[in-house]
């Protein structure tokens, strides 16, 4: 499938001694080296097991709270790879002329990031800082504490929890997202008031060329006109460090790609943003155009036997797969940013790929923006790019300053690769390069950028891409996980008949005791600090995996998070009921594995807890010397404490880290299939599941992919959560879930994971596969300005449900049924509610209304799925399912009998044309999405 050519129209950055992108170039070219020693930096290096502190820090970060119209005090709690993605975002859309007075299609404008999450800074663990009741019960078990006096004891108790809140709770700045990225991206929306869809994607280290390859599908699909789509690292943490440590890839002297004296990596941070557009719109609207993306696709290795480590054919197909799209000849690519972070090993499979794929080419220089500004993850791609576009701007190319002698490992004899070293730009051929990119888990993107220049070849010359057809897509094959039920079915039956899976949480998950107090009434804020008010959930059993079965040795699943084996374990069930075997298999190389899911997993709680502790020990340590405790016997006590506190957990290992990746959950299934397509995690708040849904319905229209595997997963009802779920208010003080109900006071916790086998209708029917339902439409937007990107707005939902019925190309009036949200809290039930009543509400024939949250809680990302789920099977089953919620609706929704809400479960009558009904999410952050599906008629 040959790209349409994208404009870069705008570009922003926060990068390390580098607050925006005239600076970055100037450090380029000037041979700034940002990577530096860390040690007593930003901690204290001999408190962690790590092999060494070299980093690429961002450094002071200005932030102007009136440019971006947020409050002092809430500036204060805001993360500062937060500030960093606002700042970059601000950079491209001013630089390239979209302010926010400006007038232009804000509806037509998505936002989207590559990222891992936002990191946690080192005296900032939002997993750690919630759980001082278990820290303390730690300290009073040991031997050192029965030994103090009471007073003593008192005393020490209370200076540890005064000063454990001062540092850890009232100056932190990373607890208001809880590990979610996208509502950093809904703040972007509100100022400039865009309303497309946003969202983020994580494909490891890739994940910026992951993000830009959407962008660009996008806009070739006409689902929007522009996309700010960049790339956030997380934010250098000890955490990092540690688990970077474990697999041997930092080096104790600095980052030397491709040179002999590469001995690891260093690890950096900070936020790329661009702004594109199709070529043919940006220039006949007169954008300043800064370069002109060609082509840009990856792919995942598949099966291997280390997630952390890569192989040459990967590299080498995602960049024949992206100069194919492009359209150019190879020979005319005369740059390469490779990608090289200094680990000799991963580097040479990277180059061996990348040779194979340009053998045919006549002389290519290599770079790698490394040795500048150290691995910045998810970052490096668009670090990259912005390299990239200055030297084709300047027609100059920044040498490989750290090369001296060629490293041993990376032989570039017989390829037609030179590490250059003047400043000049070959004179032969096209201004052309091209950028890699790769990751854990197998992944690899590639990207060709060339000069733009406007007394050079129109963007009309340039083949345009057809618009695909809107060919409804097929669910071939489901399954799932959630509270008390192992399966579609009896999902669906345990909804039919009200069974409700919400328990009190056991003491097995955490010391409930510890955090709740049955005689204390419900208190949110500051009086909440460390309590759960109603600890009530809906929980998963979880069970044995087999480890067998999916050839994963025993030491390594005991480091996996519980979502990554749901996943594996669902998707499996998944394939099994899309009918996978011997005789009928999907379509390994052109099929796609995308999972919802984010950040802050379970496994990630129990990480930084262990790696954490140091900092937490030393306001122990002042404390009890304090009240004249003899050193000795304080340190006796912190050993002792911290072994308490940590109890059974494994120590971590070179598996810890792949273990809690958020991009994970999908690279692990892409392995275990043998899938060969792209493989990524997304994430946009509760409606991420959706979000994953309509990206494989994108690949599955244009073509890129013949199946997808698509789903979300949820797993994080840790102590931590709960804690600061109640600290804000959102869960029920009663323990029920009550939608659209006068009643409703919040919802409750629920988890689990839901999947589905993907493919176009007309392969569906072509293959003989069983067809659960067919999805005819998808709409996605961003609710844009308004007070709070914590509140659910009316517009941005209604907006959502008007794109899905457009693109279904079918009536409001022909959908009977809408599976709502319906979260329970009436900041969101009334917004949705109103959209409804707007798109759906009618007094004759009423929509009918339902939801499941009541009985499985509020699952969060993996919501979207079970939503889903038991829609499907209700129009396979011809039954509108009950909705359990309170007798007597919200009365300050003007209801009008023009919704129904049944409490018993109705056939579904046989109306003159297929059945339909609707799934509808929203999140924090201001996002929607919005899906119709049909039943399926042979």
């Amino acid at each position: 499938m040959r790209q349409e050519p994208m404009a870069i129209i705008g570009m922003g950055c926060v990068l390390p001694d580098a607050p925006d992108v005239p600076t970055f170039w100037r450090n380029l070219r000037s041979g700034h080296v940002a990577v530096r020693n860390l040690a007593g930096d930003r901690w204290d290096g001999g408190k962690y097991d790590t092999s060494s502190l070299m980093g690429a820090p961002v450094g002071d970060l200005r932030f102007d709270w009136k440019k971006f119209k947020v409050p002092p005090i809430e500036t204060r709690l805001l993360h500062t790879i937060e500030m960093m993605v606002m700042e970059a975002a601000h950079q491209a859309l001013m630089g390239a002329g979209y302010s926010p007075e400006r007038t232009f299609a804000r509806d037509r404008v998505a936002v989207i990031a590559g990222s891992s999450g936002m990191g946690r800074k080192s005296n900032q663990g939002f997993n750690f800082k919630w759980r001082l009741p278990e820290m303390l019960l730690a300290a009073q078990q040991t031997g050192v504490w029965k030994e103090l006096s009471a007073k003593q004891a008192n005393e020490v108790a209370e200076t540890v929890q005064k000063d454990f809140i001062h540092r850890y709770i009232e100056q932190s700045d990373d607890w208001a997202f809880w590990g979610f990225m996208s509502p950093v991206l809904g703040r972007i929306c509100s100022l400039f008031d865009l309303q497309g869809p946003h969202f983020c994607v994580d494909a490891h280290a890739a994940s910026g060329l992951a993000a830009l390859e959407v962008a660009v599908q996008g806009l070739m699909s006409g689902e929007w006109d522009m996309a700010l789509v960049g790339a956030a690292s997380p934010a250098l943490s000890p955490m990092e460090y540690v688990l970077h440590s474990k697999l041997r890839r930092l080096s104790p002297s600095g980052v030397f790609p491709l040179d002999a004296r590469a001995n690891g990596t260093a690890l950096g941070e900070g936020a790329v943003m661009l702004l594109l557009k199709r070529l043919r719109d940006a220039e006949r609207e007169g954008d300043t155009i800064h370069a002109v993306l060609r082509g840009v696709g990856g792919v995942n290795q598949g099966s291997g036997p280390v997630v952390t480590a890569t192989d040459a054919q990967v590299h080498q197909r995602a960049a024949e797969e992206t100069l194919n799209r492009s359209g150019v000849d190879r020979t005319s690519i005369t740059y390469l940013e490779t990608g090289a972070a200094g680990v000799p090993g991963w580097d040479a499979h990277i180059i061996s790929g990348l040779a194979s794929a340009y053998q045919r080419a006549q002389q290519v220089s290599l770079g790698a923006v490394a040795e500048s500004v150290g691995d910045l993850q998810t970052t490096s791609s668009l670090a990259a790019m912005l390299k990239v576009i200055h030297s084709l701007q300047n027609r100059t190319l920044i040498p490989q300053r750290t090369f001296q002698t060629q490293h041993p490992e990376i032989p570039l004899e017989g390829t037609p690769f030179q590490i250059h070293a003047e400043p000049s730009w070959p004179e032969q051929g096209p201004l052309r390069a091209g950028i890699h990119a790769s990751g854990f888990g197998g992944v690899a993107y590639h990207a060709v950028l060339e000069a733009y220049s406007p007394e050079g070849p129109r963007a009309s010359v340039y083949p345009v891409a057809p618009k695909p057809s809107v060919e409804p897509i097929a669910i071939v094959g489901l399954a799932c996980r959630y509270p008390g039920a192992d399966s579609a079915e009896a999902l669906w039956e345990n909804a039919l008949h009200g069974r409700n899976a919400v328990t009190d949480i056991p003491e097995e998950r955490w010391p409930v005791p510890l955090y709740h107090d049955g005689k204390r009434p419900a208190t949110r804020g500051k009086e909440a600090f460390f309590r759960v008010y109603a600890p009530k959930s809906a929980l998963v059993e979880d069970k044995p995996f087999p480890f067998m079965e999916f050839g994963i040795p025993p030491a390594t699943v005991s480091q996996m998070d519980r979502s990554q084996r749901w996943c594996l374990e669902i998707a499996r069930d998944a394939l099994r009921d899309a009918g996978q075997g011997a005789q009928h298999r999907v379509p390994l190389e052109r099929t796609a594995v995308i999972v919802a899911t984010t950040p802050g997993n379970h496994q990630e709680v129990m990480v930084e807890a262990q790696l954490a502790y140091p900092e937490f020990a030393e306001l122990y340590r002042q404390a009890l010397l304090n009240v004249g405790v003899p050193a000795p016997q304080v340190e006796r006590f912190i050993t002792e404490a911290r072994g308490r506190f940590q109890g059974q957990h494994p120590p971590t290992t070179s598996e810890t880290l792949p273990g809690l990746l958020n991009s994970a959950p999908a690279t692990r299934l892409a392995r275990a299939l043998n899938a060969r397509g792209p493989a990524f995690t997304v994430e946009s708040a509760c409606a991420s599941t959706l979000a994953a849904l309509s990206l494989s319905i994108q690949g599955l229209r244009d073509g890129r992919w013949d199946a997808a595997l698509a789903g979300g997963v949820w797993s994080q009802i840790t102590a931590p959560y709960c804690v600061n779920m109640c600290f804000v208010g959102a869960v029920s003080p009663t323990g029920e879930t009550r939608p659209f109900s006068k009643d409703a006071d919040g919802f409750v916790h629920g988890e689990g994971c839901g999947m589905f086998v993907l493919k176009r209708l007309s392969d569906a029917k072509r293959d003989g596969d069983r067809i659960h339902a067919v999805i005819v439409g998808m709409g996605a937007s961003t609710d844009g300005r308004g007070k709070s990107i914590f509140a659910s707005q009316e517009r941005g939902q209604e907006l959502a449900m008007r794109r899905a019925l457009a693109d279904s190309r079918v009536e409001p009036s022909s959908i009977q049924y809408v599976e709502a949200h319906a979260s329970g809290m009436p900041e969101g039930d009334i917004p949705e509610a109103g959209a409804l009543l707007k798109v759906y509400g009618r007094q004759h024939h009423p929509v009918a209304v339902g939801a499941l949250k009541p009985l499985i809680g509020h699952s969060y990302i993996a919501s979207g799925a079970a939503g889903l789920i038991r829609t499907v099977l209700a129009l396979q089953r011809r039954t509108l399912p009950p909705i359990f919620t309170g007798s007597v609706l919200n009365p300050n929704v003007p209801w009008n009998g023009q919704l129904v809400f049944h409490r018993e479960p109705r056939g579904w009558p046989s109306p003159e044309a297929p059945r339909r009904a609707a799934v509808n999410a929203y999140g924090f952050g201001g996002t929607n999405y919005h899906v119709v599906l049909e039943e399926y008629v042979e």
